[in-house]
């Protein structure tokens, strides 16, 4: 052994394995010449000359790459110390080394490609690989003085020096990491050829400390958009200065310590790097969290384009929250279109995954997982961010809210593109994302979610989805903006969505769910919840703190109270939830369409069912009004549903309503769906359905009668043509629900949403209208004008006849000069229903 140092294998390699991992394989990879540059490829022999333009792998790029850099000596140089035939290991490099040389040898020292070349033979990172492997075969070669012929080393030296001049012009230069084995290839070569230009020595740690500083900033935060990159740059110059070549340098090795301090920032609790950019889910080993317990935990990486918030470091992964965002743009080195994306952990697993790097094979799954559709962010329509000049970072604040509720917020600004995010976060329960969206011209648009790949969709109604994970764990998903229209994706390859990386060229679908809309200006407010009571507190929070009526268009006022109606339990059911009535006496909020319907039950499977629609409201006693609930007991042989009228609400002074909720939202529709839905699950049979109201309920039980043409429906002074009923009543509700429509504009457009006109052409079972002869105005106004318009269809009688079920639509007077419009008493009310009752109109 001679005075030559032996520089270790990692100062020349960016992966190192111990020499058992090639057991049993090493003669295979020397003897046959073995390249397989990564585990998804097939092995390949190099057969002399080789192929060195891959004329076979032409989409490969990293394929061909890693063959001009001579990545098949890797394997041999972790082993190649205790190899026993330490000459045969040479003449391989000998026979690979002159091959090329007689292809490469005459190009000009200085030739640069850009970054997708037709040939890959001067590419910068195939030069930095092959400049390391020349420097160790060189250092080992000397080291156990395995001799040369003179031929060889003469040919040798030249192919050193044309590589030290082509690394040592500017131009060739890469300030990314593709620099880092640039240099330290550049390095390597002066130092194990004794090329001892000064000039060159100091140009090589110029440059890597413009690396260094380049690659990690201030924070310690690696500027390339890759958490994953993170550790295999850091890994990469911790093997640099490990040669010992850089000791002059005051500047390389504290910021590579900051680097190591902010490592543990960058991975989730199971120590896996955050998938922005291009990264993949692989364990990191060597982070070490610190055994410090205390307060949840908030990054001051703002400058770098990262905000994090984390539980304690010493929180068990399974019960451990984080959420994290990326808004950094320092250049295109390993960038997706991922600005403002997002990643989720919770209960020991991520819940909102951000799509993964795939790989550098030019593919349509390579273009997919780099496009804007496949990350936690805003699609929008023209808008390329790597057609942009960098931003640097768009991390605007990370601080604390309301106890135990944080904020992210973060935002870019360009002459026709502004996009803000907001995302409030509560570990353990949910999180709220608010986009406010900016345009010069209005544009399509798509906010995107990607899941987790073990959810499935357990149910999806309008914006509202409903996602069940292993060990029943769920996740509700709200999208408050009605004017969004939700999209679905599982693995789908025609429209190129739904698909997760963890591992290179490897992908799994899972589910991509998409709210998009078209517009010049637009808020989109989504929450996700961990669970129904998670859902319930995270929509009081937005309802509370970030939204107003004009952006929640009625989808969620407010979390209903505990109790309605005194001693009587009250359940709420939000969008896109399983609806389950039970038995007894019980009160309701459902949510239908982004109306919340709120109703009175007494349920005790007698397998029909009376169903009670309100009339004018006495907002003295509320806003929530179940009229004749109390009456249920008088109709023992059914169950008893009373509704309130969504339109009177907590918003407005309203006293009457009919169900029209609001232009977006309308109420009637949200009631018929409702009902569908009772009876199904309930197992109720259409022909044994009670539909019935007096006055405004009245209207609204003839108009839910026609979705349910075998159903009774009985009305008592009901309106019939809002238009004609008290002005100022009819002028208010126009005013709530018609916002910034004229009369004229609602009857041109809404006209079918003012009339109760019962369709013949469809009805089987019929309907009866009680009508008191002294309500002059609903009789004249009302009345009259349906009968003539109905013509010969109307069967009219007077009350205490036996004959009232004759007619589809059985008109049947009564006299009550005292009460006038007003409903009669409970006792003759209840009978009137019971008159249609017992006169044998419930079939079956």
């Amino acid at each position: 052994m001679n005075k030559v140092e032996l520089v270790p294998v990692e100062c020349f390699l960016h992966r190192i394995f111990p020499p058992g991992e090639y057991e049993g394989t090493c003669k295979d990879i020397v003897k046959n010449r073995v390249f397989k540059p990564r585990k998804d490829c097939d092995a390949v022999h190099l057969n002399f000359p080789i192929d060195w333009e891959a004329t076979e792998k032409k989409e490969d790029r990293n394929w061909r790459m890693q063959l001009q850099g001579w990545t098949f000596f890797h394997p041999i140089m972790n082993f190649f110390d205790t190899y026993d035939d330490k000459n045969e290991l040479v003449s391989y490099f000998l026979d690979v080394f002159c091959d090329w040389y007689s292809a490469y040898g005459n190009d000009p020292s200085d030739t640069t490609t850009t970054r997708m070349p037709s040939s890959y033979a001067w590419y910068d990172m195939s030069v930095g690989f092959r400049a390391l492997i020349l420097a160790f075969f060189k250092n080992r070669t000397d080291v156990y003085e395995l001799k040369l012929s003179e031929k060889e080393e003469l040919l040798l030296l030249k192919l050193a020096e044309k590589h030290v001049a082509n690394l040592t012009t500017e131009a060739t230069f890469s300030l990314n990491n593709h620099g880092v084995f640039q240099i330290q290839g550049l390095m390597g070569l002066l130092h194990t050829f004794q090329l001892g230009d000064k000039t060159n020595y100091s140009y090589a740690m110029r440059k890597m400390e413009d690396l260094v500083q380049s690659q990690f900033d201030a924070n310690g935060i690696h500027l390339e958009h890759s958490p994953h990159y993170h550790f295999y740059v850091l890994a990469t110059f911790n093997a640099v200065v490990k040669s010992g070549w850089y000791g002059e340098s005051n500047i390389i090795i504290p910021r590579l310590q900051k680097a190591e301090e902010a490592k543990k920032w960058l991975v989730d609790p199971l120590k896996r790097p955050l998938c922005f950019g291009d990264s993949i889910l692989t364990e990191q080993k060597t982070v070490e969290f610190p055994q410090a317990s205390g307060d949840y935990l908030l990054s001051d990486f703002s400058s770098s384009g990262y905000a994090i918030i984390r539980s304690p470091w010493d929180e068990a992964p399974g019960k451990a929250s984080m959420l994290s965002l990326s808004a950094a743009y320092h250049s295109k080195s390993h960038k997706h279109r991922d600005c403002m994306s997002f990643e989720w952990f919770d209960h020991g697993k991520k819940i909102i995954c951000d799509s993964g790097k795939y790989g550098y094979r030019s593919d349509k799954y390579r273009n997919y997982f780099l496009s804007s559709r496949a990350h936690n962010s805003v699609e929008i329509e023209g808008f390329d961010i790597l057609k942009i000049k960098p931003y640097g970072s768009a991390v605007k604040a990370v601080e604390a809210q309301e106890s135990g509720i944080f904020k992210i917020t973060a935002g870019i600004e360009y002459p026709a593109i502004k996009f803000t995010r907001e995302l409030y976060f509560k570990p353990g329960a949910w999180v709220v994302v608010k986009d406010n969206l900016d345009f010069a011209r209005e544009r399509e648009f798509t906010q995107w979610f990607h899941f987790n790949k073990d959810y499935s969709i357990k149910k999806a109604t309008g914006s509202h989805v409903w996602l069940l994970g292993e060990k029943d764990n769920q996740v509700y998903i709200d999208c408050l903006n009605q004017k969004v229209q939700p999209e679905i994706y599982y693995g789908d390859e025609d429209e190129m969505q739904g698909f997760l990386c963890e591992k290179d060229y490897q992908y799994t679908p899972s589910i991509a769910l998409g709210f998009s809309g078209n517009a010049k200006k637009s808020i989109v407010t989504t929450v996700l919840s961990l669970g129904k009571e998670k859902r319930e507190e995270a929509l009081d929070f937005v309802a509370r703190k970030i939204e107003k009526r004009s952006s929640l268009s009625g989808i969620i006022k407010k979390v209903p109270p505990a109790n309605i109606i005194k001693n009587i339990q009250h359940e709420t059911f939000l969008p896109a939830e399983e609806i389950k009535l039970t038995q007894g006496e019980r009160t309701y909020c459902v949510y239908v369409s982004g109306v919340p319907l709120y109703f009175y039950a007494r349920l005790n499977n007698k397998g029909r069912i009376l169903i009670l629609l309100p009339g004018a409201t006495n907002r003295k006693k509320g806003h929530i009004d179940f009229q004749r609930y109390s009456w249920a007991s008088d109709f023992e042989e059914h169950d008893v549903l009373s509704f309130s009228d969504p339109t009177i609400n907590e918003e407005n002074n309203l006293s009457i309503g009919w169900f029209q909720n609001t232009q977006e939202n309308y109420g009637i529709d949200a009631l018929i769906d409702l009902i569908k839905l009772i009876l199904e699950t309930g197992g109720y049979k259409e022909k044994n359905m009670v539909l019935f109201g007096s006055s405004a309920g009245g209207f609204a039980a003839l108009k839910v009668s026609n979705a349910f043409p075998s159903a009774i429906a009985i009305a008592i002074n009901p309106q019939l043509y809002l238009y004609n009923y008290t002005p100022s009543h009819y002028t208010s509700m126009l005013n709530y629900s018609y916002q910034n429509l004229s009369e004229k504009e609602v009857l041109r457009k809404f006209k079918d949403r003012l009339i109760a006109k019962l369709d013949f052409n469809t009805r089987q079972a019929p309907a009866f209208l009680f009508q008191n002869i002294h309500d002059e105005a609903h009789l004249y106004r009302h009345l009259k004008p349906m009968i003539k318009e109905l013509g010969d269809g109307v069967n009219e009688e007077s009350y205490g006849s036996n004959s009232i079920n004759q007619s589809l639509l059985n008109v049947i007077y009564y006299e009550d000069q005292g009460s006038g419009h007003s409903p009669p008493g409970k006792e003759m009310t209840v009978q009137m229903i019971n008159s249609v009752i017992k006169n044998n109109i419930l079939r079956g």
